[in-house]
């Protein structure tokens, strides 16, 4: 056991005292906190920028010849309409800069459906704004026989629903039902992207520069194997647990500041399901899933003569945890269908596979069960081809190990 303690402990703080280790973790957020900082200001830019030419648009033309614009709503926005025949002078008014722009609406407009906009200047920000008021004063001259403004911003925005879904007969929780386990498939990309790939280099790296044949007097293959696949379980831990404090965080500061977070679909923090049993197929497919594919890392790498050739295998395992995905809309509404079938129980897929389908309640408990059963059938596979992979790749350093080698005594 204390063996098996070292073993842990030495990998795991192997991994988490590399600066690397650290500065991925802390550049995902500072990334994404920066794409979100960015685009913000962006905006308040874009906006101000819009704000000024707003004060100028008094320099805009208008011209109505389809007979579609009402004169107030055009007065509202402290402009006036011109005459027809004077659209000639207008357009080189604009061409030689005495006017901003010049907005002609035709007199096919009904049939044609288009309007023409004159521009002094290829400013971007010029040229949306002066679509937009363009586009508010027809869409404004059209609405206004409807009433009032309540009205009018009703017809032009639309309502937005609210969703109530019964299932046997009962309320369902609808899309708050999905988010719970939904969050699993997220974690376990997460953990897929960042743990799984370090049994491959710790592995093959001690093969290459030949010390796994010096670990291997002081441990057992299957010791060494499992306090690997433990001190990597650990970072995964502890990289969720920053993520979700980050997350907890953000949220927090969110609330504090009053900036209300408006979640889409419908999604409430409030109505959110939180089904144990879900839950638990939902972690048991996570947990599992994570070691299957470690073991299939780590017996890639000790197969393999080199870590370039590691990294070239490895490939297989990354296409087949992606691979669901081409099929996610199948998943979700054809659980019936054979190639569904398939992948849920084919071990390269069934992780992501099962993880949505728990996700989306098309599984069932039995059914869930039986994968469950066939997804640790092939994780202690994976592992027992490991540790054998690993005692044939400690004698074998040139060459890639046959696959007929791994099931010989």
């Amino acid at each position: 056991m204390s063996k098996l303690q070292s073993v842990i402990r030495h990998e795991y703080l192997t991994i988490v005292r590399q600066p690397s280790f650290w500065i991925v973790m802390l550049a995902i957020p500072l990334l994404i906190g920066g794409i979100f900082g960015l685009t913000f200001l962006g905006n308040q830019s874009s906006a101000n920028r819009i704000e000024e030419l707003s004060k100028d648009l008094k320099n805009v033309a208008i011209v109505d010849n389809s007979g579609l614009v009402n004169k107030d709503v055009v007065a509202a926005s402290k402009l006036s309409l011109s005459p027809a025949n004077e659209t000639e002078t207008l357009r080189e008014q604009v061409q030689n800069g005495k006017k901003d722009g010049l907005i002609v609406f035709p007199a096919d407009l009904k049939t044609g459906g288009t309007y023409q906009i004159y521009l002094s200047s290829n400013d971007l920000t010029q040229t949306s704004t002066v679509s937009a008021l363009a586009d508010n004063i027809l869409r404004t001259s059209l609405f206004l026989p409807l009433g009032s403004a309540e009205v009018i911003a009703l017809a032009q925005n639309g309502a937005a629903a609210t969703i109530t879904i019964y299932e046997n007969g009962e309320e369902s929780a609808g899309i708050n039902g999905y988010i719970a386990p939904g969050l699993f498939i997220i974690l376990f990309y997460i953990i897929f992207a960042f743990s799984v790939s370090y049994m491959l280099t710790s592995v093959s790296e001690e093969k290459e520069n030949r010390s796994m044949e010096m670990v291997l007097t002081y441990v057992k293959p299957r010791t060494l194997i499992v306090g690997k696949l433990l001190a990597v379980s650990l970072v995964s831990l502890t990289q969720v647990l920053f993520f979700g404090l980050l997350a907890i965080i953000a949220f927090v500061v969110m609330q504090q500041t009053g900036n209300g977070i408006a979640l889409p679909f419908g999604v409430d923090f409030a109505k959110i399901v939180l089904d144990p049993v879900t839950i638990f197929f939902g972690l048991a497919f996570l947990v599992v899933g994570f070691l299957m594919y470690a073991g299939f890392m780590t017996a890639t790498a000790a197969a393999a003569p080199s870590t370039k050739e590691a990294n070239s295998f490895s490939s297989v395992f990354f296409i087949g945890a992606f691979i669901p995905f081409y099929f996610v809309m199948m998943i979700a509404t054809d659980p019936s269908n054979p190639i569904v079938n398939f992948i849920t129980y084919f071990p390269l897929t069934s992780p992501v596979v099962n993880l949505i389908r728990n996700t989306v309640d098309n599984l069932g408990p039995v059914q869930s069960l039986i994968s469950l059963i066939v997804m640790i059938g092939f994780m202690l596979l994976s592992l027992w081809i490991a540790v054998k992979a690993f005692k044939l790749g400690a004698l074998e350093f040139n060459q890639t190990i046959k696959i007929s080698k791994l099931f010989k005594k």
